[in-house]
């Protein structure tokens, strides 16, 4: 009789601080003096009813099955009780958790959630709790039916003040991953430039983002055009990225903007081998594989053009990059004087 009037008194106190959670806490001083103590209040309550009731429930041997040693079974349902109560008073304090950053999709549902913890993490206490005030109940059905809710409530609630910077900046990296891919689709749908459609071909791209690039970029009824048109403005790198996956029908069109385009190439790999503000040298594989495969034919025309930029890479790197590693960039520009060696010798 006297669990079940403790177990009512929890039970309203924990509609009273669920409700009050639930409010958006007060902007002015005043107020939130007194949110702050209405709070604690809320808090100091819940703690001694909750405790009271779990004390209760012990000593009518409703956690008998934990352990058959006294002690042993006192200090569990005591770290039960106690990781429970931190995650109820940590989520009580911190009602306006999930306004750190401006979380949208799983995220916000997940900030959401813990924010908000107070008003469903006690369930995961009450419930079971119920259960165990009645020995009809408790004796007949399987201790994991309690277990399971009560552990869970436990670790949540001791995970939950130990590790908010770790949960917020997954929350951070979860948002920015979200806003960022939900950014690049929004522009392929809205781009109809090839040249602005290429930037989200490149592999540091989810594949998805990548492949609604190429699909909209192969449906161009101008793409040959285009694509001609960017290596002569003297960009083109992805370009080369693009042929380096996919076909053209008429590559003939492409051999003098090809060799237009390698007086721009030449430049950008002797500022980038010499300048230390730069990154090093580009990588040309991707050139040197289109001019392998779509271009075979034609080899003759580009290979002048191959040796001077291999001239160009045999000058000596910047000592020391600024804002680069410089042992990988030298590394890199090694791997490429290879691969032009390589290319060279079979042409």
């Amino acid at each position: 009789m006297f669990g079940n009037l403790l177990f009512g008194l929890t039970g309203l106190v924990y509609i009273v601080l669920s409700l009050f959670v639930l409010q958006p806490a007060p902007s002015g001083s005043d107020q939130n003096y007194g949110w702050a103590t209405s709070a604690l209040v809320l808090i100091a309550a819940y703690c001694v009813c909750s405790l009271l009731l779990t004390i209760n429930i012990t000593a009518n041997g409703g956690f008998n099955w934990i352990s058959d040693a006294t002690l042993k079974r006192n200090a569990i349902v005591a770290i039960l009780w106690l990781g429970m109560v931190v995650g109820v008073v940590y989520c009580t304090l911190k009602p306006e958790y999930h306004k750190f950053y401006q979380l949208i999709g799983f995220a916000r549902l997940l900030s959401h959630s813990i924010s908000y913890g107070a008003t469903w993490l006690p369930l995961l206490m009450l419930i079971p709790y119920y259960f165990l005030l009645k020995p009809e109940w408790r004796d007949t059905l399987s201790p994991n039916l309690f277990k399971i809710p009560l552990v869970l409530a436990c670790v949540i609630g001791f995970l939950l003040p130990l590790t908010p910077k770790i949960i917020l900046k997954s929350f951070k990296k979860f948002d920015e991953r979200e806003l960022a891919f939900n950014e690049a689709m929004n522009n392929i749908e809205r781009y109809q430039a090839v040249m602005s459609l290429l930037y989200y071909t490149s592999k540091s791209y989810d594949e998805q983002i990548r492949n609604a690039a190429l699909a909209k970029i192969k449906a161009n009824k101008n793409l040959e055009d285009e694509l001609i048109d960017i290596l002569e403005q003297g960009n083109p790198y992805p370009v080369f990225e693009f042929l380096d996956e996919n076909t053209v029908k008429h590559p003939e069109r492409f051999i003098k903007p090809i060799v237009k385009s390698f007086s721009r190439m030449t430049a950008d790999m002797h500022e980038g081998i010499v300048n230390p503000y730069k990154g090093g040298a580009f990588d040309v594989g991707p050139l040197l594989r289109v001019l392998e495969g779509q271009f075979n034919g034609s080899t003759a025309v580009f290979k002048p053009h191959i040796l001077k930029l291999q001239e160009i890479m045999e000058t000596p790197p910047a000592k020391n990059r600024v804002y680069d590693d410089t042992e990988q960039c030298n590394e890199a520009l090694y791997k490429y004087r290879e691969e032009v060696k390589n290319w060279l010798a079979k042409h």
